[in-house]
């Protein structure tokens, strides 16, 4: 018997009955993040191709093509299609599959990947759980990983997503707009074009395991766009499960996968969206906001001229690369917080204050962390970027708002001579925008990864910047190492300030006031 009759035959999963109570939506797109995208990975437009999971099924026999069974291995492939599969080696039933089915029951197609490419080749196939994208924050849920190597991407998505998004689908294609706010189709296919994009990769699978769309990123000569299919089920079919080994083959072997055809021409469909005035919940909590009638205006970032951002008091910033033409570029006006009275760096003074993202330096609890310079100034500085792009977020901005009011303190001190020395980078100010705060800081040259890395003097300057802290009123409430910073010429400063808290503490308990830094 061949390997891939076997597969047509047998290659098929369990149908549980999705047990949840809870309708999702998704998160909303980063708008820093689509700005550093690279123009030939960006798609513009996101177009439907009802013939993408045969392409797949059919470049899979052209690369299985007469590969026989092994003898012995279909009892060894026929267990990992069982329809058991909800049960353990003990006989002993999962109890996650009904807990929760948009997890583990998409990575049911995990064991019987690495089996199946066993068959093919000596390749080591596992899948790596949420992984950022380096240079970035966003995660996708699954990266398939042969010989270590990522070649496909899956994202799992709850039962109530996939049964909306199927049913929404566009018969056509749409223009991905790359905007906060849009409803969930829009959202799904823009949040699947920024994974690819991001890591330069081809192929996604979005599914809740009983049912799947695949995602294609395909580049041309003009411009990327992205590919989908129609929603394609599971139940008595071994077609996913092909599509998926097709893709990562076809990426392993190199073997192209027949293009779909797209052309600027192409008559697309215009998805009249409902009222939404905030991103949509988590694929895990709240209601799904449909599309079902009405319609909303999502505004597209303005991109500005020289001539009209001289007219700003306030800064534009942008993720997007100074060498990108201005058509490319995506920029959030900032305004002041009402408590903001810091002043901008000086270099800002000539009015040009326009704030760009030059490189991703951390990811943290509260947001995210980047190297960045203003127009015209050669001068580095850090920025802490809070997007609210889902309910919790909320949380996050104000625990920025929060450290921002401790940098408020410092300067204060500062002025009336609490403190003689920073303990802390400097503070430029605090801003917010469209779903956006940022807070502008001096950069510091890294941060300790471990307490071992201090010497003796060391210990003690950083000692010393905890009283002083604590001399002013304020516990830092997450001392690790993570949060001490290298100073430029030496020395070290605390940092992150979001779960800090003012305190009342007596000189003598100060003076004998005991640390972890052991």
């Amino acid at each position: 018997m061949k390997l891939h009759d076997f597969l047509v035959e047998h290659a098929m999963f369990p149908f549980p009955h999705p047990n949840e109570d809870r309708t999702a939506g998704i998160t909303d797109v980063s708008q820093f993040e689509v700005a550093m995208l690279e123009r030939e990975w960006k798609a513009g437009h996101a177009v439907r191709d009802d013939t993408l999971v045969q392409k797949l099924c059919q470049a899979l026999v052209d690369i299985l093509g007469p590969t026989p069974l092994e003898v012995g291995a279909e009892n060894y492939l026929l267990a990992s299609f069982s329809p058991r599969l909800q049960v353990d080696e003990r006989g002993r039933k999962d109890e996650e599959w009904d807990t929760n089915p948009s997890e583990v029951q998409t990575l049911g197609s995990s064991k019987q990947t690495r089996r199946c490419l066993g068959e093919c080749g000596p390749y080591r196939f596992k899948t790596a759980k949420e992984q950022s994208v380096e240079g970035g924050s966003s995660k996708v849920d699954y990266e398939a990983l042969v010989n270590d190597e990522s070649k496909v991407l899956l994202e799992a998505k709850s039962p109530s997503v996939m049964k909306k998004a199927g049913e929404l689908l566009p018969r056509r294609g749409i223009e991905l707009k790359w905007v906060h706010g849009q409803s969930l189709v829009p959202k799904l296919l823009s949040k699947a074009a920024l994974y690819l994009g991001w890591r330069q990769m081809e192929w996604l699978f979005l599914s809740c395991h009983n049912y799947w769309i695949v995602c294609r990123l395909v580049r041309d000569d003009d411009h990327p766009y992205l590919v989908y299919s129609p929603e394609i089920t599971i139940k008595d079919s071994s077609e996913p499960f092909r599509a998926f080994l097709g893709a990562i083959l076809s990426v392993v072997k190199d073997v192209p996968v027949e293009r779909s055809a797209y052309s600027s021409d192409m008559e697309l469909d215009i998805i009249e969206e409902e009222e939404n005035d905030g991103p949509l919940p988590e694929d895990d909590s709240g209601a799904y906001q449909g599309s079902s009638g009405g319609r909303t205006i999502t505004s597209h970032p303005a991109t500005r001229s020289r001539e009209d951002e001289n007219t700003e008091s306030e800064p534009i910033v942008t993720s997007s690369s100074p060498n990108s033409p201005e058509y490319f570029q995506l920029w959030v006006h900032l305004y002041s917080l009402s408590n903001n009275t810091l002043a901008l760096p000086q270099c800002t003074e000539s009015g040009n204050q326009r704030l760009w993202l030059t490189r991703f330096v951390a990811s943290g609890s509260t947001g995210n962390v980047w190297e960045c310079r203003f127009d015209k100034c050669d001068d580095l500085f850090a920025v802490k970027v809070v997007e609210v792009l889902r309910p919790s977020d909320a949380d996050s901005r104000q625990r920025l708002r929060n450290e921002f009011s401790v940098y408020l303190t410092l300067e204060k001190a500062y002025h009336s001579g609490q403190l003689r020395d920073r303990i802390a980078p400097r503070c430029y100010g605090a801003f917010k925008g469209n779903r956006v705060d940022v807070l502008v800081l001096d950069l510091c040259e890294g941060i300790l990864n471990q307490w071992g890395e201090l010497s003796v003097p060391e210990r003690s300057q950083v000692y010393k910047l905890v009283q002083d802290l604590h001399r002013i009123g304020i516990v830092h409430g997450n001392l690790e190492p993570r949060n001490i910073a290298r100073v430029r010429g030496g020395g070290f400063c605390l940092i992150d300030f979001s779960e800090s808290k003012r305190h009342i503490c007596k000189e003598n308990k100060v003076r004998y006031t005991t640390t972890s830094l052991s």
